[in-house]
């Protein structure tokens, strides 16, 4: 009977060719958030800090800046109306 062993997991995710597709399909979809982003600039902070960070096993795509929440999903502005998100988080899914 086959064996699995219980670390299997982390054994592929350390193969370099699984860490570089990882950070590869991470750059695709940083790339569509980044569009999201550069379509709906006001001031240029939120591009300027969207990031895409890679560690040993995994990559992830942040976007820094304090507002980041109302600009991606929408808030009211400050004369009652309703301002629509960017929904730039969801491009790269």
């Amino acid at each position: 009977m086959a064996e699995v062993k219980p670390n299997l997991d982390s054994i592929v995710a350390h193969l370099p060719g699984v860490r570089e597709a990882v950070a590869d399909e991470l750059e695709h979809r940083a790339d569509r958030v980044r569009a999201v982003v550069e379509a709906h600039r006001h001031s240029g902070a939120l591009a300027a800090h969207t990031r895409v960070r890679t560690n040993r096993t995994d990559s992830t795509v942040t976007l820094e800046d304090p507002a980041v929440f109302a600009i991606n999903y929408g808030h009211m502005a400050p004369n009652g109306r309703w301002v629509p998100g960017i929904h730039a988080i969801e491009a790269g899914l």
